[in-house]
């Protein structure tokens, strides 16, 4: 049984703002990760469906070891050159 609080109805509706569920978890982390310093969606369940796999998928992709290389895969599998060039370049100098 998942003992994790709801997200309250605000909460949610940023998280929504900021996934895209109709991406895969990894292909999201592929496109998206560099923009996130810290992590913690996973500390709670959400009302929307699919809504708490997916982000526990993200969660797992995200903390489990050797991130830079699995993001290198996951870069490569769903990204163009131009767009892997993009994310590196904010990786490097984010602001």
């Amino acid at each position: 049984m998942d003992e994790r609080p709801f997200a309250d109805p605000e909460y949610e509706q940023h998280a929504l703002s900021l996934f895209q569920l109709h991406l895969s978890a990894e292909e999201f982390a592929a496109r998206f990760a560099h923009e996130f310093v810290l992590f913690n969606f996973h500390r709670f369940r959400y009302r929307t469906l699919g809504m708490t796999e997916w982000v526990d998928h993200l969660a797992a992709f995200l903390c489990a070891g050797d991130l830079s290389g699995r993001l290198r895969a996951a870069r490569l599998k769903y990204l163009t050159p131009e767009e892997i060039a993009r994310v590196e370049a904010h990786e490097r100098d984010p602001l």
